[in-house]
């Protein structure tokens, strides 16, 4: 029986135990990255408590962007994989439907957006107003780097972590479990400091996960998880708001329902789409590059 997406990264080639010391160096190559890119940040500018400058933006997007070569290269060299497969299991990324799953994703952040400006829905922060002070710079850096800041911590979490955990067990369910923990750990949300901010990012790994799975590849999670950040970051900016959307703690019930709401909407409308494209979601490629001559 050909695998499914989360069992790709077990193969013939490298021992399964690989997995673990490949997330261990993909973890460490990551924090690496951050020292170095925050360091340049804080090095032209520090900003004040409880604001993000554009640069610091930019910084942290450049680091988290990091985790795609890291993914993709120890997965190749250290598991083994066959090229490709962290994206799909037809060995790349599907530009069509991720074309489709990224109008579908920008639709309702926008739809989200205008349930916003009605007033029933609580936002992060309403104790500023305006725009703000280098709005260009942020604007521009979330339109330039923020869909590949969004693509870095799929291509990590719902990519080489789901893969990872996916050649210990065969439930998928398990899988996509244990990486949300992880996405969720991740963003330093803990359900004790705050249920609702720790449900909202678990019910975002959850569909991202399960719709890594049920549609083959990483396109659906990076159009979602991109078109968030974009959008996101703009309103932030046009909010004077980039500071707390960047570094959030808590968050009102209200928007959490919200978000959960698009999450399923938008696992709804992929799920259509795929049906329609008839997209893979089982690998008929090698899981494995051939052996080493020796």
């Amino acid at each position: 029986m050909a695998p499914t997406y989360q069992r790709l990264l077990k193969n013939d080639q490298a021992p399964t135990g690989y997995v673990v010391l490949g997330a261990l160096t993909i973890f460490v190559g990551w924090m690496i990255a951050g020292i170095v890119f925050l360091s340049i940040g804080r090095a032209i500018r520090v900003d004040p408590p409880g604001t993000t400058s554009w640069i610091t933006l930019l910084m942290t997007n450049f680091y988290l962007i990091s985790l795609i070569p890291l993914s993709i290269w120890i997965a190749r060299l250290l598991n083994r994989q066959t090229p490709g497969l962290l994206s799909s299991v037809v060995g790349r990324l599907r530009w069509k439907p991720l074309a489709w799953f990224a109008a579908a994703a920008v639709a309702l952040e926008l739809l989200a957006l205008l349930v916003l400006k009605t007033g029933v829905v609580d936002v992060l922060d309403n104790s500023k107003s305006g725009m703000a002070p280098d709005v260009v710079g942020v604007i521009a850096v979330a339109l330039l780097t923020s869909t590949f800041q969004a693509a870095g911590e799929e291509y990590f979490f719902r990519g080489y972590l789901l893969q990872g955990v996916g050649a210990f067990v065969r439930s998928p369910l398990v899988a996509v479990l244990v990486t949300t923990v992880l996405f969720t750990m991740a963003h330093g949300v803990w359900p004790w400091q705050s249920p609702a901010l720790f449900l909202d990012r678990f019910a975002f790994g959850m569909v991202a996960g399960i719709l890594a799975i049920r549609t083959g590849g990483l396109e659906a999670s990076i159009a979602a998880h991109a078109a968030n950040n974009v959008v996101t970051f703009i309103y932030a900016a046009l909010t004077n708001s980039v500071g707390s959307s960047l570094g959030a703690t808590d968050a009102p019930w209200s928007l959490v329902i919200l978000d959960i709401a698009k999450f399923a909407a938008f696992g709804a409308v992929v799920l259509l789409i795929s049906r329609r494209e008839q997209l893979e979601t089982t690998c008929r490629l090698p899981l494995a590059q051939l052996p080493r001559l020796v």
